[in-house]
């Protein structure tokens, strides 16, 4: 590459770099500033700690089902000997990969309430195990057995299988429309919902909370990171 490029290129890298960690930094400064007596409110404690229990629940149970599902699904799929019933199926998770999920939104909700499961962690586990990109990224060609798919598939794509579960432990960890739908209780909550209705009076509080949220996710994705590079 030529000399002024690169530096041209490392230039306009670090610029997008320091873009992106700067709301970060506005999160940190305001912790210097907090009175530990408004951080340590015993109220407000327990109910971040239930709250981080919850959303440690949905990400971590959430992503282990929805490998779980997806990984059959996409190796059932490749191994239809219709190439045309293979499209079907594969088209099939297409639209619904493109359908909005505000769609879904009342369909789900009267299925919790039939079954007994709204206002549960569970209910809304299962709202979330199907996850059609989960099932176009297992899915392969070329691989004729079970043998085949461990020994030459799975060593492949591992590199794009932890990409694929950071992104949906990602999506967890974030979820707020569906637990507004599906949850009443506020023992329940996850974090997500716990941060938007906290009063932005102490915004310092708000800004130390948000930084705790987001804590695992910068460690798993760095984590992540240096073991695909690793690979």
């Amino acid at each position: 590459m030529n000399p002024r490029k690169e530096a041209t290129y490392r230039t306009l890298s670090l610029i997008a770099a320091v873009i992106f960690v700067l709301p970060c930094v506005f999160l940190v400064f305001p912790i210097f500033d907090i009175n530990p007596d408004d951080l340590w409110q015993m109220d407000s404690l327990m109910e971040f700690i239930c709250a981080y229990k919850n959303t440690a629940i949905l990400a971590i149970v959430g992503v282990l089902i929805q490998i779980v599902i997806a990984l059959p699904a996409g190796y059932a799929i490749a191994r239809i000997p219709s190439p045309k019933a293979q499209t079907f199926f594969l088209l099939t998770c297409v639209f619904f990969l493109l359908l909005p999920q505000q769609a879904l939104m009342l369909p789900q909700y009267l299925v919790l309430m039939n079954i007994g499961w709204l206002d549960s962690l569970e209910g809304l586990l299962i709202m979330t195990a199907f996850q059609p990109w989960m099932i176009l990224l297992f899915w392969f060609d070329g691989a004729s057995n079970w043998v085949l798919f461990r020994k030459i598939y799975a060593p492949i794509v591992r590199p794009y299988v932890m990409i694929a579960a950071f992104l949906s432990i990602a999506e967890s960890w974030n979820l707020l429309e569906q637990p507004m739908t599906f949850l009443q209780s506020k023992e329940k909550y996850p974090l997500s919902m716990i941060l938007m209705q906290l009063s932005t009076d102490n915004a310092e509080l708000k800004n130390v909370l948000c930084l705790l949220f987001a804590i695992p996710l910068m460690i798993l994705f760095g984590t992540m990171v240096k073991k695909i590079i690793d690979t």
